[in-house]
């Protein structure tokens, strides 16, 4: 099979690795790298790393960024990097600068709150047979929603707004988009699409959109239910914004989606529904 490039965003996030690292090496095959994009954490995420496993530097430092390959000193041989920003770009910036670095033709996006099964690339590596795949998603288990089934998704427009809700069905197909917590991406349409689009800035709905533009090239977005991953939602965006403060993020960038992508039609259908969503985001 094609090698694979893990790649796993790091903010404040050394207790999730304790939890999940494991996991997700065991994922890995010889043949893999694993890429950690630590965004300028303050936590000691790069001290457990360097005392857990043992560097070998291989570039001193870039502009944004220090380039670091360490092996595990195990039979596997799994080749880990750990890129660190010196500054804090958020998730989609980081995902595209560790993808750009990516030294295989797929790319598998893990958050540190998921836990792979290690069977995973057996099953999704295969849809990449059919050139018209972009992306194939995992089958998320989430542990903190009580083992509900989650990754595959629909996106429909109503009331002057494109909403999105997981599936009845979790049966292998199709899916609105490819979840950036736990889906496998070709790396040459991802960089061919300009990866995730940085008006979202600081986070939600930017895979969404990485998803819409592909299946408008018509490429296929697909789910796989046999890949299966646990979810368990322990991101930091709650310790860093809080709810309410996420809440509107994601409000925003659902804006700015419509904005983006819409019709005509949907955009004015966007302006005409405004005062009903007002009324709604504020419980009147």
């Amino acid at each position: 099979m094609p090698r694979v490039s893990f790649i796993i965003p790091n903010y404040n996030g050394v207790e999730l690795f304790k939890k999940n690292l494991t996991s997700i090496l065991a994922a890995a095959r010889p043949e893999d790298e694993i890429i950690i994009i630590d965004d300028a954490s303050s936590d000691p995420s790069l001290e457990w790393l360097t005392t857990t496993y043992v560097l070998k530097p291989e570039v001193s430092q870039l502009e944004f960024e220090i380039l670091a390959g360490f092996v595990r000193e195990t039979d596997e041989h799994i080749k880990l990097r750990v890129i660190v920003n010196h500054q804090n770009l958020r998730f989609a910036a980081a995902c595209n600068r560790a993808v750009s670095l990516a030294q295989h033709p797929y790319v598998f996006l893990l958050n540190n709150d998921v836990q792979p099964q290690a069977d995973v690339l057996m099953y999704l590596l295969p849809h990449f047979q059919d050139s018209s795949v972009f992306a194939v998603g995992c089958h998320e288990i989430e542990g903190h929603q009580g083992n509900i089934s989650g990754g595959k998704n629909v996106l429909i427009f109503a009331r002057g707004m494109f909403i999105h809700n997981r599936v009845a069905d979790f049966s292998t197909g199709n899916t609105a988009w490819a979840s950036g917590g736990s889906s496998l991406f070709d790396k040459q349409k991802w960089q061919a699409l300009g990866g995730f689009d940085l008006d979202y800035y600081p986070a939600y709905w930017e895979d969404t959109d990485l998803s819409f533009r592909a299946r408008q090239k018509g490429w296929r977005v697909m789910f796989e239910a046999s890949a299966v991953v646990q979810h368990n939602h322990e991101t930091t965006n709650n310790t860093v914004f809080g709810q309410q403060k996420i809440a509107a993020i994601s409000w925003c960038n659902a804006q700015k989606f419509v904005w983006k992508n819409g019709t005509y039609s949907q955009k004015l259908l966007n302006l005409i529904w405004q005062p009903y969503w007002w009324l709604k985001r504020h419980n009147i």
